[in-house]
């Protein structure tokens, strides 16, 4: 009963009590009236009780019917999932999302039927009757399903209640499908993050604000040498050296204040092991969802690219072959010792070096102990000088030594003489003895000039001209030597035009037979007229064009003229003999001077028996068995063969004799002082003998005395020219000296 009845029934109570009261009073007079009367007023009010009362019942039963009607459509509407089973095991109430979540059809979520019906997991049945079977049971558990192709997870609570006086099962579901997934994608996401961590490529660390490393994973660890756990317990300035780490303070607070994202810089690392390593290191910030900072670090090492930009730098100024400096680093060095020379008041030096006969070591042993000469050669340079000077190969056998502060030019003769005994010391390369003989030429600020580049071309110029007076000496520079350099460049420039400018004549000189007088040959010779300009002697442009290979075109020119000269003057019946052309060194090198021969004999139609060959006994002796081969094939051809220069040279008996040459052609050195040495004297006289003990007729030039060719005719001297018979002339008069003696 409610509240609001009891209320009713107590006021029915105190108005009957009441009015029994005054009813007896009222019949006070009449008693025995007082019991019926009371009683039809009991009456009146007990059916009046009984219509409140029904009046209640039926109000509550309204009520309670609505809210059985309210609790049903909540039931329905909930996302939750709500069954209620009873003992016999049938569905007493089931809403719709039960059937929804495990993608039943709509007929299976209906009250009435056994609960198997609405249940689509195996797992949760067997929970539910097992809950069935205990009177006070009460779990969860995690239902999986696949509904409509999609992964669906279920949280089940399932209990025993009492409801209506009876024990019913509850059974509450709920999708957990969308956390479950944003959990398990957490934890995708995760253990990516930790496999991509710890296996990056990169070294990469979390470092508090104040500079504690918090993690570090395994290519961090290689990089610095630390592991993890002896990470945590030190702080970025541990391995950073000296105070390096005043530039990571700063732009780690800039970084935390929010003024930059990230900052990246080249530093260095200490390593546990003490060495230094480079690496490229950027830190990020990083703020965590309870807004807690750090930085996140990565790093890279470098040591590998830093190595290489070393190298690259080394390898732009200095020699590769020697790792000396080179022509660039050489030439700063001297601008940076010029500048404070002229602070300071002092002097600088510039030592030209060249190796002298290089190229012959090079072609008989080979590049191979070439380079290891060049590379000696630095190394006892390298160690003579002072720290402070400067050693550079500029190319080739080319080296330069700068000294920076020099007191006088007698100390520098001393020292270019010291430098020159440690050069000819023997070094053995490749199984071989080898003593480099080199030429120096030395230049000095201010005397010889203010500017870097003069100075290394004064150097070079001395250098040269200590060539000319006779290799493995030094000189000083001097202005007349510039002067004749700059002498020597114009003569190259104008060289390479003198051919298609129609500038070079050939004159030639008769050569005798020394008992009848008669004329048997004539040597070509070539000279230079530069149009426009005096004519230029021959001993000044012949070396120049041996030098620059221009001897090469000269020579097939001067072989050509020669060779139709020749078939001129025999066709006119003239007795010219055989008209000689000197081969250069260059020339006698070059592999097909034998195909150029034929074929300017061809072009001309000279005869080859009329045309002799002279080639220098040096030009020989540098390559003996590749000049035996050449000479083979020329004399194989029917032309004459000369030895020029005898006696100049060093020449092996031995391969002389294997020589299929016609003529010893005696220097004209021993001609010169044959009268006046004895020595001379005895040196003609032997190479006379010696090419008339080989059957081989004997030449001399140079004769310009009576005397000199009395001695020649005494001594049996086969052959002379010379100005005491006939200066060298053009064609047409020694073509009338030909005719005259004919």
């Amino acid at each position: 009963m409610s509240a609001s009845s009891r209320n009713d029934i107590g006021a029915y109570r105190k108005y009957l009590s009441v009015l029994a009261q005054v009813l007896r009073e009222v019949l006070a007079t009449t008693p025995e009236q007082y019991a019926p009367t009371y009683d039809a007023l009991l009456k009146v009010v007990c059916f009046d009780m009984c219509l409140a009362l029904d009046t209640y019942f039926a109000s509550g039963r309204m009520e309670l019917l609505g809210l059985k009607n309210y609790s049903e459509q909540v039931i329905s509407s909930m996302p939750t999932g709500v069954m209620v089973i009873d003992a016999d095991g049938r569905v007493r109430t089931v809403n719709a999302a039960i059937g929804a979540m495990q993608g039943l059809p709509p007929d299976c979520a209906v009250a009435g039927q056994p609960y198997e019906r609405c249940v689509a997991d195996a797992a949760l049945r067997g929970r539910i009757e097992l809950a069935m079977a205990q009177s006070d049971y009460r779990g969860e558990l995690v239902a999986e399903l696949d509904v409509a192709a999609t992964r669906r997870y279920l949280r089940c609570s399932v209990a025993r209640t009492w409801l209506d006086g009876e024990k019913l099962l509850l059974l509450i579901m709920e999708d957990i499908t969308a956390p479950m997934q944003a959990k398990a994608a957490l934890h995708d996401s995760e253990e990516r993050f930790r496999i991509a961590f710890s296996q990056a490529a990169v070294g990469l660390a979390q470092l508090e604000p104040e500079g504690s490393w918090l993690r570090a994973n395994q290519k961090f660890q290689d990089i610095v040498g630390y592991t993890e756990e002896e990470l945590r317990g030190m702080t970025f300035r541990d391995i950073t050296p000296g105070r390096e780490w005043l530039d990571d303070e700063i732009a780690q607070r800039r970084l935390l204040a929010g003024e930059v994202a990230s900052y990246t810089r080249e530093k260095r690392y200490l390593r546990k092991d003490g060495q230094l390593i480079w690496v490229n290191v950027s830190v990020a910030r990083m703020q965590a969802s309870s807004g807690e900072l750090s930085l996140i670090v990565v790093i890279e090492d470098i040591a590998r690219r830093k190595q290489s930009e070393h190298e690259l730098r080394h390898l732009a100024s200095h020699d590769p072959l020697t790792g000396l400096a080179n022509r660039s680093l050489m030439l700063d060095r001297l601008r940076q010792a010029l500048a404070a020379a002229q602070r300071g008041g002092r002097q600088v030096s510039v030592l030209f070096i060249d190796l002298d006969r290089f190229k012959h070591i090079n072609d008989s042993l080979g590049h191979d102990a070439g380079d290891q000469v060049i590379i000696e050669v630095g190394r006892r340079l390298a160690a003579f000088v002072r720290e402070g000077d400067t050693v550079a190969r500029l190319g080739g056998d080319e080296f330069v030594v700068l000294l920076t502060e020099i007191e006088q030019a007698d100390a520098l003769a001393a020292l270019a003489c010291k430098l020159l005994a440690t050069l000819t010391k023997p070094m053995t390369i490749l199984g071989h003895e080898v003593s480099p003989i080199g030429s120096i030429g030395i230049s000095i600020y201010p005397k010889d000039s203010a500017d870097g580049p003069a100075l290394l071309k004064n150097a070079d110029a001395a250098m040269y001209r200590a060539k000319q007076l006779g290799r493995g000496n030094f000189q000083f520079f001097a202005e007349e030597l510039n002067a004749r350099t700059l002498d020597g460049l114009r003569l190259e420039g104008g060289l390479w035009h003198a051919l298609e400018r129609d500038e070079f004549t050939l004159v030639y000189q008769p050569q005798f037979d020394m008992r009848s007088g008669a004329i048997v040959g004539v040597e070509s010779l070539l000279r230079w007229q530069p149009t426009g300009a005096p004519p230029v002697p021959p001993d000044s442009f012949l070396s120049i064009a041996e030098q620059t290979g221009l001897i090469v075109q000269t020579g097939a020119w001067v072989l050509r003229m020669a060779c139709a000269q020749q078939v001129a003057w025999r066709n006119a019946g003239l007795p010219c003999g055989r008209v000689a052309v000197n081969l250069s060194a260059r020339q006698f090198r070059q592999p097909d001077l034998a195909q150029m021969v034929v074929r300017t004999l061809k072009e001309t139609g000279c005869a080859p028996d009329g045309l002799a060959l002279e080639i220098s006994e040096t030009a020989i002796m540098a390559d003996p068995q590749a000049a035996a081969a050449t000479l083979q094939q020329l004399g194989g051809m029917g032309v004459h063969l000369v030895i020029d220069d005898f006696g100049a040279g060093y020449s092996s008996l031995s391969h002389l004799n294997r020589l299929p040459v016609h003529v010893l052609k005696i220097d004209r050195s021993f001609i010169r002082d044959m009268c006046s040495d004895g020595h001379a004297a005895g040196v003609a006289r032997a190479a006379i003998a010696l090419g008339h003990s080989m059957n081989l007729a004997v030449a001399v030039a140079g004769v310009e005395t009576t005397e000199q060719q009395a001695l020649l005719r005494e001594q049996g001297c086969d052959q002379m020219q010379g100005f005491l018979l006939s200066r060298p002339l053009p064609a047409d008069p020694l073509a009338a000296m030909m005719l005259a003696q004919q």
